[in-house]
Order: C-alpha cells, then sequence, then structure tokens
C-alpha cells in the first residue's frame, strides 16, 4: 500500500493567502509590461550568463 501524506497550510500560512494572491495578481495583470522591460534591459546590458561564453 503506498504511503499517503497530507499536507495543510498552519493558521500564520493561511495569513499570507490574500497577500499572496494579491501579488500574484499584480504579476499576471503585469506580465507584459514586465516582459517588455526585461527584453529592454537584456537588449542594454552584456551577457552576464556563467559558462561557455558569458562571464564566468
Amino acid at each position: 500500500m503506498p504511503v499517503r501524506v497530507d499536507y495543510s497550510l498552519t493558521p500564520l500560512e493561511e495569513s499570507l493567502r490574500a497577500p499572496m494572491a494579491g501579488f500574484k495578481g499584480r504579476a499576471e495583470a503585469n506580465f507584459d509590461a514586465v516582459r517588455t522591460a526585461r527584453a529592454d534591459y537584456d537588449a542594454r546590458t552584456p551577457d552576464l550568463t556563467i559558462g561557455p561564453g558569458g562571464a564566468g
């Protein structure tokens, strides 16, 4: 028989549910703007990738 594990949030963790939902909603609502800002930054910033061909 497989082992069964049940998880639940503590009251302290539950208190984070509403703020995290707000953060998630804001991130989703601004995803296109973040993607654009990231592309703009990448276009004007040297490659900082670690490994072959990068800064590391």
